[in-house]
């Protein structure tokens, strides 16, 4: 037998899926819904986490688990102070200040904060189990973001996927039912991020903004790398490059749209 477990990222898409799954629009109902920690979410996607857990205890008598492998922005900070050892690598964007020629380092953090503790809590709540289905939230649109598990006892399953729901299907869902649409989710120092999100960022939460920009500032001699590494894929600094996007937006606003309405999120595996 077959357990359902769902990946969750507490954004548009994964949240959309718990709920659904929960009504039973998929056939079988989850058992488990796990939500991987990075402990760097903007603190939208925290206080929506906490709704969210309330809400569906209430209606559905589910229980959402919070799992965590630490706090990445400051297991960052620490690597780069030399007080940690060990650390699973944000794909910074490198440069070579001679040659001009960029690069990227090796994503691991994927790996360490969010693939290993889901399944490593699937292991503590079903250690007898043998197979277990865990649902993805990737909407029909996104479906090339689809990949299976790289273990034998885990497959992934897409049911946005399977029924061809977009995001702006989940989007008019949540407001069918009355329900508030969650903000993306997303770390906030992922390298991986558009400029209309970072324009967001600096604008709807400043703090989390200033710590990337910490961090940013830090990573310029990073331990082991000759060349010089950024959190934007430009390899300019994020004081500067806000700086041009908010002229960008400015200029938008007095000829076409260009920031649309966000659609990229991370599922809860960005890494899959």
């Amino acid at each position: 037998m077959e357990h359902t477990i769902i990946s969750l990222g507490a954004g548009t898409q994964s949240t959309d899926l718990l709920l659904r799954g929960l009504r039973g629009e998929f056939g079988e109902v989850p058992s488990h819904a796990i939500f991987a920690d990075t402990g760097n979410e903007p603190k939208g996607v925290y206080n929506y986490l906490e709704w969210l857990r309330k809400f569906v205890d209430k209606e559905y008598h589910f229980t959402i688990d919070v799992v965590s492998a630490g706090n990445m922005y400051q297991d960052a900070l620490a690597y780069l102070e030399g007080t940690r050892k060990r650390y699973a690598g944000i794909p910074y964007y490198t440069l070579n200040p001679k040659t001009g020629k960029k690069g990227i380092l090796r994503r691991q953090c994927t790996g360490e904060y969010k693939i290993r503790p889901v399944r490593r809590h699937i292991r503590k709540l079903l250690p007898k189990v043998k197979k277990i289905s865990l649902w993805l939230g990737i909407s029909y649109d996104e479906m090339q973001r689809m990949k299976q598990a790289n273990v034998q006892w885990i497959t992934h399953r897409f049911p946005l996927i399977e029924k061809r729901i977009k995001r702006i299907d989940c989007i008019d869902n949540f407001k069918e039912y009355g329900l508030p649409v969650p903000i993306r989710s997303s770390c906030v120092v992922c390298p991986y991020h558009s400029d209309k999100y970072w324009l967001w960022i600096y604008e709807n939460e400043k703090e989390s903004f200033e710590a990337a920009v910490q961090l940013d500032e830090k990573i310029r001699n990073y331990l082991g790398i000759r060349d010089m590494c950024f959190i934007h894929s430009s390899c300019r600094s994020l004081k500067e490059i806000i700086i041009d996007i908010k002229k960008g937006k400015e200029l938008a606003s007095k000829q076409l749209n260009m920031f649309p309405e966000l659609i990229e999120e991370c599922s809860g595996n960005c890494g899959i």
